[in-house]
């Protein structure tokens, strides 16, 4: 398959997962949201979870958004050559940006997606008072985000050398060096 084809079938199977997420997942998740919050139960415990989790989870979104942002604005692209590359890379997206991004929310978490991702799920543990979110999802989670970010790093470590070496060494691996 030409690269041209490559890039056309990841566009469509990006958007096609970013609409389902926007336009299904997340709109039937407010749904059934607003019928676990019932009038007569909202006591100062109830609002007490729903407001902290609500800031959780903001606070998750800001580090998870910024970091998209951060990418964008940058110009970051995946590396795409697959002719070196082996199926696990291709199939899981290991290669490395074609640049490394060590300055704004990058300078203050090597993985601030993968943090505020986390925190968000944790928002959503409190928000919705379920210990099963925070205590089998959540660690899951943690564990498969240790995983791959390791096996990202290995990689761009490949790429960038030395100039990734000084940035993994001055940077924090996955809890920022700063709340904002």
């Amino acid at each position: 398959m030409k690269r041209k084809e490559m890039k056309k079938i990841y566009k469509i199977l990006a958007s096609s997962l970013t609409i389902i997420f926007y336009w299904v997942i997340f709109p039937l998740f407010l749904f059934w949201f607003s019928f676990r919050v019932q009038i007569g139960r909202l006591n100062i415990l109830n609002l007490l979870a729903y407001g902290i989790g609500f800031i959780v989870v903001l606070y998750g979104l800001y580090w998870y958004v910024g970091a998209g942002i951060a990418q964008h604005k940058s110009g970051v692209k995946i590396s795409r050559n697959y002719k070196s590359a082996s199926f696990l890379s291709r199939l899981f997206q290991l290669n490395p940006p074609d640049k490394l991004i060590t300055t704004g929310i990058y300078a203050k978490s090597r993985n601030p997606m993968f943090f505020g991702y986390t925190v968000t799920l944790i928002g959503m543990g409190i928000l919705l008072r379920s210990i099963s979110v925070l205590v089998i999802f959540v660690p899951a989670f943690i564990v498969f985000d240790l995983v791959w970010i390791k096996l990202e790093e290995k990689n761009i470590r490949k790429r960038f050398g030395n100039k990734y070496a000084n940035y993994q060494n001055s940077t924090p691996f996955f809890i920022p060096n700063h709340f904002f």
